[in-house]
């Protein structure tokens, strides 16, 4: 698996990435291309990266590049909250992120708090 690349710039870290299997949290790049090595990516040609500022990214692993043209381009704390918790209930994992109340808490922190919760799992 080649360097992970960036295209014009980089998302700020930690960021949420769409897999295969489900929503995982990454601090870094390398996080990124051990996923890659465990063959996470091979369903689809690009995947849903959101960064700590709720912007959405994509990721296309056939180039290792991650690239700032999305469809979803600002994400809300809700919508990454469900979008992180759809991925388990797919899965049948019972578990789910309660974030509590959003309105008093920065996104970067929810971010923060997702990457941590899926640590975890």
């Amino acid at each position: 698996m080649a360097e992970i690349n960036y295209l014009f710039r980089r998302p700020k870290y930690p960021v949420l990435i769409e897999t295969d299997l489900r929503v995982v949290g990454a601090r870094n790049a390398q996080k990124i291309q051990r996923l890659c090595k465990r063959e996470l990516f091979k369903k689809k040609d690009s995947y849903t990266l959101i960064d700590s500022t709720g912007e959405g990214w994509m990721f296309m692993p056939e180039k290792s590049v991650i690239s700032p043209f999305s469809i979803n381009k600002q994400w809300t704390k809700l919508k990454i909250i469900e979008f992180f918790n759809s991925t388990l209930t797919n899965l049948g994992i019972s578990e789910s992120f309660e974030a509590g109340s959003l309105s008093n808490k920065r996104l970067d922190k929810i971010i923060n708090d997702i990457v941590e919760f899926e640590g975890k799992l």
